[in-house]
């Protein structure tokens, strides 16, 4: 994603995503089967490259390409850290989302929508054959990844996906609360989205602790139609290029 910042609202949208899918199959429900001709709900954001430039300067971290032979294990790093503080609405964050470097970048037109209450609303197409080369990045091992995708036998398709809900991160911490999650056009029920918000506030913390050299949020909130953060965020990220 990515400043480091953002992969807490990505990752808000992509991990509640892989997490409802595996779980949907697993429960022999297959959401992709019903979802190809179902489009992506359009929240009305529209960004242009300019937008997305300037997104990226806001928050200050140079991105620096690596090469395309680089393997997906060493394909995203953070390098340095540096105090942050600032405040982005719904049309920052989402030309920040887009502009994406990244072969692996794992879900593409993306948008996303915050609430005068705080609510955020998100809509993107997920590339699930990028979510394990994506995870390996992250610094998950190649064993652990295959493992939960067989677990789920998650197929690589792209599907349009659908969050509703809010967040928020105090020193470290994460709270995940999605309240609606869609799938292509299957609504997760109450009963298994419980268990997705709960897996995801595990792993963006433990991704948050991996990266504890580059990356620390003091306080990160959503009010206004606006994102603030306070923290600390890298002063250079590398990714490998297609």
């Amino acid at each position: 994603m990515l400043k480091f910042i953002f992969k807490f609202i990505i990752k808000f949208i992509l991990i509640l995503a892989i997490i409802a899918i595996g779980l949907l199959t697993y429960l022999g429900v297959m959401p992709w089967s019903s979802s190809f001709g179902v489009g992506q709900k359009d929240l009305g954001i529209k960004v242009t490259k300019e937008e997305s430039v300037a997104a990226i300067v806001k928050i200050g971290t140079q991105i620096i390409g690596l090469p395309a032979v680089t393997p997906d294990e060493n394909s995203f790093r953070l390098e340095g850290t540096k105090i942050a503080n600032f405040a982005m609405d719904s049309q920052e964050i989402s030309a920040h989302s887009n502009n994406r470097t990244w072969r692996n970048y794992p879900i593409k037109n993306v948008q996303i929508k915050i609430h005068d209450d705080g609510t955020i609303e998100s809509s993107a197409i997920l590339i699930v054959s990028k979510a394990m080369p994506y995870a390996m990045g992250l610094g998950y091992s190649r064993d652990q990844i295959k493992e939960a995708m067989q677990k789920y036998n998650i197929p690589p398709v792209e599907v349009p996906i659908y969050i509703l809900g809010k967040g928020s991160v105090s020193n470290d911490k994460v709270l995940v609360d999605a309240t609606n999650v869609k799938i292509g056009n299957i609504a997760i029920p109450s009963n298994i989205l419980k268990q997705v918000n709960t897996e995801a506030k595990n792993v963006i913390e433990d991704l948050i602790r991996r990266n504890g050299k580059s990356f620390h949020c003091e306080s990160l909130t959503f009010a206004n139609g606006k994102l603030d953060f306070k923290g600390r965020v890298a002063e250079k990220l590398y990714v490998a290029t297609e």
